[in-house]
């Protein structure tokens, strides 16, 4: 009788599974198929077909797919390569909440199905504690791990969607991290545009953090992915507290700010009253016009690199707006991928490096690049097949990579980071 396994039944977002089948007759060919409902109720679904082996198993972690949603040997590849399964298109790849995705793992032979298990991947492990803050002009999440005593701790800040991004808080959280997912604009209280934003928001945030009595004051850093890792390198070069950095899909320089006012052309920051020295990338040329156009025309994802790239052509306004990375009191990690439509994240990520390595900058910091791969690097086990983000106006924002190489720089990049944060901020 064929027998399915699959476990852990429970895994923290990033975690692996391991699936396999057996009792089947050798030389069978059988289905794997993987299915959930996102936070909106829209229908995902990945398959694999598989060959049972002389001894009647089938391990996808080995064995090829010869057929589905993915090729190849690939543990995670019923996971990463999970689309929507339905005629509905979704908004993207985005995830902000906190509820888990319950996914039903099937065992399919002659085109019945003949054993399924319910598996959950989890945003927050039990025992997390999560506390909305709303004091000292500190607005965000709290994450408070199931460890005593005072723990290393990490401010998360989120990218241009706004709001509070809790779901990268959470998770490291849940590895032993009190976590501040803090909110910069989008919320009341708040700028409503991510223009002009005091960098005193992120020194407030950080104060508040090292004042808790669960929180080494001496073991902080910042994770910030694409706005936010513009957030988080400017922050980190103006505040010595913040010991490490991790910025995914990072930025060079500080850039105009995104507004609903056209053609209010506004650093994204300010420091003391006084507006952050920027590049304008709200630049349209007669090609980047076209495309636009044709774009909205089609209700296709446009790529706004082109634009940001343009933003270069002013050598003088791009030394003016960069970050001062070698003032910062730590290591850096920088994540990237050479297909990232949104920015050039890629080729800023090595003027970093190369700031930093003019400066002598005396830590280990960290280039990780990826061929391939788009902006969205996301959580190992997570769809990727989705490389594109409604914003607002109706806009689709193409983020860029290929499923297959988001979904490895995933796996690599999410095991780095986490060995590095251990080493740079402590268990």
């Amino acid at each position: 009788m064929a027998v399915l396994d699959v476990s852990p039944h429970e895994a923290l977002a990033g975690e692996p599974w391991r699936i396999s089948a057996t009792g089947l007759e050798p030389g069978t060919q059988v289905r794997l198929v993987a299915e959930h409902a996102d936070a909106g109720g829209l229908p995902w679904k990945a398959e694999a077909v598989l060959v049972a082996d002389e001894n009647g198993a089938v391990d996808p972690a080995v064995q090829r797919s010869v057929k589905g949603t993915y090729e190849g040997p690939d543990q995670a590849g019923l996971f990463w390569s999970a689309r929507p399964d339905s005629k509905e298109k979704p908004a993207g790849t985005f995830t902000p909440g906190l509820a888990p995705d319950r996914i039903t793992i099937s065992l399919e032979v002659s085109g019945g199905r003949v054993a399924s298990q319910e598996i959950e991947r989890l945003r927050v492990l039990p025992g997390v504690e999560r506390v909305p803050i709303r004091e000292e002009g500190v607005v965000g999440t709290l994450f408070l791990p199931e460890q005593e005593g005072p723990r290393p701790a990490m401010v998360v800040v989120g990218g241009s969607e706004g709001g509070v991004f809790e779901p990268s808080a959470a998770i490291h959280a849940s590895h032993g991290y009190v976590t501040l997912a803090l909110a910069y604009f989008g919320l009341e209280g708040l700028p409503d545009d991510l223009a002009e934003i005091p960098l005193a928001t992120v020194e407030r945030g950080l104060a508040w953090l090292a004042k808790h009595p669960r929180v080494r004051a001496d073991a902080i850093g910042v994770w910030g992915a694409s706005k936010g890792a513009e957030l988080a390198l400017l922050s980190a070069s103006r505040f010595p507290q913040l010991r490490a950095v991790v910025a995914k899909s990072p930025s060079a320089v500080a850039w105009e700010g995104i507004s609903d006012e056209r053609g209010d052309h506004r650093s994204s920051w300010i420091e003391g009253g006084q507006p952050v020295p920027f590049l304008p990338w709200m630049a349209f040329t007669a090609r980047i016009g076209v495309d636009f156009a044709w774009s909205r025309l089609r209700h296709e994802p446009f790529a706004t690199r082109p634009m940001y790239e343009h933003g270069f052509a002013d050598r003088g306004a791009t030394e003016r707006a960069a970050i001062a990375v070698e003032r910062i009191d730590g290591p850096v990690l920088l994540v990237s991928g050479s297909r990232d439509e949104v920015w050039p994240a890629g080729e800023m990520a090595k003027m970093i490096m190369d700031r930093l390595k003019a400066h002598d900058h005396p830590f280990d910091d960290v280039h990780l690049h990826y061929e391939g791969a788009g902006h969205q690097i996301v959580t190992p086990y997570s769809p990727t097949t989705v490389n594109w983000l409604t914003i607002p106006g109706g806009i689709i924002e193409n983020l860029g990579g290929s499923p297959e190489a988001n979904a490895q720089a995933s796996a690599d990049s999410w095991a780095r980071i986490n060995a590095f944060l251990t080493q740079q901020l402590g268990e």
